[in-house]
């Protein structure tokens, strides 16, 4: 997948597409910022401007996940990505960015040449954007800001397009604790912070012993990449169970946990001869050796049950990701489950596996599937 992050300098114009911003600077009525035509066009989407009038909008609506400033919480909002034909430049706007209502002021920290990190998803034309505000009167900004802004030349110029790599190398000393990093392939950092998103206290172990704190914005854009992953590597399994089975390995599979979400196990797959396996899917976008979280219910559902599979899906990207399987793992659960012995009124609700410790079968790569043509 093509990287598209720029790196832009704030102007006061930018600055009111905040409301709070707008009423104070007193600038003009911009209320948006603008994406500046020589990265947004010309390096991103430069096909883009020939696609308006042949059936893409001059008005693109798209999910926009705010981070920051000050280590402020992920806030996702539907905002539109617009140019008018007097204007040379597109413009994130749609309307005001609003303060949330639990976190008032919350953009009042910022000024005219603060920085925005910019990341754009989507072919052809936009569809997601993830923006980091970054603001130089901020404690918890202020060494990144100190770091990135020499990267923009400066006068006219205040947008560049930077790569992960670029961006991994300039931020190289920043507290890992920053939701940049975030936007920044770090397998180590993802890993710890993948297991300290679900209560994990190796990930969390590690990640104190090189930062003081991490900031909700970065919990929770590991909490939801998380989530995503393992929404993600269902869908990529299903695919794969249907593929199987058109190939006669099963004669029946159902997905029970899209159904049920409280269910112990995430399918249910039937072979010729009438026997049935439970699957439960564990999902990451990183390496194998991530820590696995599993519920003591799904402990308990494979201690019950001699059928009961451990999938694990990993490294999941646009083309696909890797499986491995480990079969009836009944006997580990019971062992678990036994050694847990908590006093009256203490309830254990999960607990955290290095997968090495099961016992596991080869690895399965797996190639996400074309969508079927409408007429298929």
């Amino acid at each position: 997948m093509a990287e598209r992050i720029a790196l832009k300098r704030l102007t006061a114009s930018d600055l009111t597409f905040f409301e709070s911003l707008f009423r104070s600077l007193n600038v003009g009525n911009q209320k948006s910022i603008n994406l500046n035509a020589d990265v947004f066009v010309q390096e991103f989407y430069p096909s883009l401007p020939d696609m308006v009038g042949f059936g893409a909008p001059d008005r693109i609506l798209v999910n926009l996940r705010i981070l920051g400033p000050d280590g402020a919480s992920e806030y996702v909002l539907s905002r539109a990505i617009t140019k008018r034909d007097a204007y040379k430049n597109w413009r994130l706007n749609g309307e005001f960015i609003w303060d949330p209502e639990n976190q008032p002021g919350r953009f009042d920290v910022l000024s005219p040449n603060d920085l925005a990190l910019i990341e754009f998803s989507g072919d052809p034309i936009p569809k997601e954007v993830s923006l980091l505000l970054i603001a130089q009167k901020s404690a918890v900004d202020a060494p990144l800001h100190s770091v990135l802004a020499p990267l923009i030349p400066g006068g006219r110029k205040t947008m560049i397009e930077i790569s992960r790599q670029a961006l991994a190398t300039a931020i190289d000393g920043i507290s890992p604790s920053h939701a940049i990093w975030a936007f920044v392939k770090n397998p180590t950092l993802e890993a710890a912070l993948e297991d300290a998103a679900f209560g994990g206290l190796e990930g969390a172990e590690e990640i104190s012993s090189v930062s003081k704190s991490v900031s909700a914005a970065t919990l929770s854009a590991a909490k939801a990449s998380a989530e995503k992953n393992g929404r993600e590597g269902e869908a990529i399994v299903w695919s794969f169970l249907n593929a199987q089975m058109r190939e006669g390995v099963y004669a029946e599979i159902q997905w029970v946990s899209r159904d049920n979400a409280i269910s112990a196990y995430d399918f249910l797959v039937k072979n010729k001869d009438g026997s049935a396996r439970l699957l439960e899917v564990k999902s990451t976008s990183g390496e194998f050796s991530n820590k696995v979280h599993i519920s003591i219910a799904e402990l308990k559902a494979a201690k019950a049950d001699k059928a009961y599979d451990l999938w694990r899906v990993y490294r999941i990207d646009d083309e696909g990701a890797c499986l491995k399987i480990s079969e009836s793992i009944s006997d580990f659960a019971a062992s678990v489950l036994k050694g847990l012995a908590p006093p009256d009124g203490v309830t254990v609700d999960s607990i955290s596996v290095d997968p090495n410790v099961l016992t596991w079968k080869a690895e399965i790569p797996i190639e996400r599937q074309d969508e079927p043509d409408d007429d298929e």
